[in-house]
């Protein structure tokens, strides 16, 4: 036998005095009516919790439920974290309005693994047995339990003990466990002090794990609070994880600032909201519609909030067919929830269970009525994490986190998550963009970047406002900044001032024009240091002025020609060899007439020459001196 390493809740449910807290002392030697009241009534009010030990030696958690219709919003506070559920039908009675709504409510909350246990055998004869045995598998036909183990049990004489603890044991190692690896929730059944202890919280870990010491917070109101002690079934321990039952002692609070219904969790990892959207499915014999806007209670873990039911797609649901209904709940107060949790609607009055389902995003906005919100609600609960991310980003680029938590139906700390996984990137401030849409930005940036190339491959690059323009239409500037920044980094792209070029991009004359071009170039280098006019050199060449003003600004840029002043270039190799050619003429200075001399320039070129030289750090001016730096 396989011993259980996995922690497990396990559920007894069905009608009052079916012998459910019966059946459980049985099993544990535990009697779980430890109220006074409990004990004068015999009824369970409250859910009593024992602990199991299996053949293997492993400890699973056992919930007795009330059965009482009064007591339907305990009983689902008991059922909440269980993973699997024994319904108990007393044999002399079969299935009763109790043991039909607790299917129910299992049903919606996607209990997926059970067992019947027959109790009270001794009070009927064998011939009746089998006969009450075949109407209530008629009953429990199309619910989770058909199918199911049964076990026939007398728990008084303990018979049928040892057959279900078998049972038990090999139906449980067939169950995935709890998310222990998630971040720490607990939902608060049960609170009480104890003298010289203090504060005390009882429930079972739906998700990941707590420790002796750890801080934590008491949501929906965010109270700080400091672990002081774990118990599990009465016995201290260092860590409690995931399907556990267990009692935390809390420091730095008061019994009277936690209720039943809370969440205690670590800081920052889950939300507080008081909309819901929702997939329901209704039970299919309602006394009366739902009707827009009704009133209703809503059940979510060990919580029960008064609420109102809002459609999209409809003014009421009668019941007639079974359906999921997409739909918000909002609710009169606050409620700590996660994607995933089960939901359980009830009417106020007349009391009735009115159907369930599960919360597709606990962060709902205010929509619309029609077709387009209904695909909207599909879309969320259909999708995953991932998913829900890529679609919000389709609506915007950048999106602040409490956008995209609202679009996306997302937690914040499963947004954390994928932000450690790297899926959302914070370009800045507190706006975040999609990772795939930034390498997709990447590409088109450096597919437009190449395209200009192509087209104007005598210019050194794009300049970057221009680049902004023809992008900012489908493109928020902050992102085309963030991605230019980023490509930068990475030396895809690199600038050149204002201009933007690709890595290894070498400017060079169009085809269509590089003779023309050349000769330019060619007749600018041949006047040497006393050039015509540049725009003289193009008409010549019958350059366009387009290609015109291209060829200089290459001629600048590339430093093959310095612009002398506002109607002449010079090639840069004639000007530098006039320079070398008075360095090697003269001593550490040299005056302005001097220059004219050695270099035969006329004043219209000399005093540009002189300037250039100065501008360009060769010399240093001293009234007609010139002194070489």
């Amino acid at each position: 036998m396989r011993i259980l390493t996995k922690h497990f809740t396990i559920g007894m449910a069905g009608h009052i005095d079916h012998g459910k807290t019966s059946l459980t002392k049985a099993l544990t030697g535990v009697d779980t009516d430890r109220l006074k009241e409990e004990k004068e009534r015999q009824i369970s009010i409250e859910p009593g919790y024992a602990p199991l030990e299996l053949a293997d030696g492993s400890v699973v958690s056992v919930v007795d439920v009330p059965g009482h219709e009064r007591f339907i919003r305990q009983m689902i506070a008991g059922v909440s974290g269980i993973d699997l559920v024994i319904l108990v039908i007393a044999a002399d009675e079969g299935v009763m309005p109790q043991t039909k709504e607790h299917l129910e409510i299992l049903k919606f909350l996607q209990v997926k693994k059970g067992m019947v246990a027959f109790t009270k055998i001794d009070k009927v004869d064998e011939d009746f047995l089998e006969l009450a045995k075949e109407e209530i598998l008629d009953e429990l036909s199309g619910t989770i339990f058909e199918g199911v183990p049964i076990v026939f049990v007398d728990s008084l004489k303990k018979s049928g003990i040892q057959e279900m603890k078998q049972i038990l044991q090999k139906e449980l190692e067939s169950i995935q466990e709890k998310h222990a690896t998630g971040n720490f929730r607990l939902p608060i059944d049960q609170v009480f002090s104890l003298k010289g202890q203090g504060t005390v919280v009882r429930g079972t870990i739906i998700e990941g794990k707590i420790n002796n010491g750890d801080l934590l917070e008491v949501m929906p109101g965010g109270q700080a609070a400091k672990v002081r002690q774990l118990q599990v079934h009465n016995k201290k321990v260092e860590q409690a994880v995931a399907g556990q039952r267990v009692a935390v002692n809390l420091s730095g609070l008061s019994k009277d600032s936690i209720k039943r219904g809370d969440v205690l969790a670590r800081e920052n990892t889950y939300d507080t909201t008081d909309t819901i959207d929702v997939s329901l499915h209704m039970v299919e014999n309602l006394q009366y519609p739902i009707k827009q806007r009704s009133r209703i209670k809503v059940h979510i873990g060990t919580a029960e909030v008064l609420g109102k039911i809002v459609f999209f797609d409809r003014n009421e649901y009668d019941g007639h067919k079974d359906e999921d209904v997409l739909c918000q709940l909002r609710l009169d107060e606050p409620i700590t929830c996660s994607r995933g949790d089960k939901v359980i609607l009830r009417r106020p009055t007349p009391a009735e269970t009115i159907g369930g389902g599960w919360i597709i995003q606990p962060s709902g906005s205010v929509y619309k009525f029609g077709q387009s919100t209904i695909d909207t609600l599909r879309r969320i609960k259909q999708g995953t994490p991932e998913e829900r991310v890529k679609e919000a980003f389709l609506k915007s680029d950048l999106l602040s986190l409490e956008n995209l938590k609202r679009e996306a139906g997302l937690e914040s700390n499963v947004l954390v998550q994928l932000e450690e996984q790297g899926l959302i990137v914070n370009v800045t401030g507190n706006l975040y963009a999609h990772e795939p849409m930034i390498m997709e930005k990447e590409r088109q940036l450096a597919g437009h970047i190449q395209e200009y190339h192509v087209m104007h491959p005598i210019r050194i690059g794009i300049p970057k406002a221009e680049l902004f323009s023809e992008l900012s239409n489908s493109t928020s500037i902050d992102l085309i900044e963030f991605v230019l920044g980023k490509m930068e980094t990475a030396q895809i792209v690199l600038r050149n001032e204002n201009l933007v070029y690709l890595e290894g991009f070498l400017p060079s004359y169009p085809k269509q024009w590089q003779r023309r071009m050349e000769q330019v170039a060619e007749e600018l280098a041949g006047d040497k240091l006393t050039p015509m006019p540049f725009s003289l050199y193009c008409e010549k060449a019958a350059l366009p002025e387009k290609e015109a003003l291209d060829l200089k600004h290459f001629l600048l840029k590339q430093n093959k020609a310095f612009q002398l002043d506002d109607s002449h270039l010079i090639a840069s190799r004639e000007f530098h060899a006039a320079v070398d050619l008075l360095k090697s003429r003269t001593d550490d200075e040299v005056e302005l007439g001097e220059i004219k001399d050695l270099l035969q320039l006329s004043r219209k070129y000399l005093i540009p020459f002189v300037e250039l030289m100065d501008a360009l750090g060769i010399t240093e001016r001293e009234g007609t001196t010139r002194r070489w730096i």
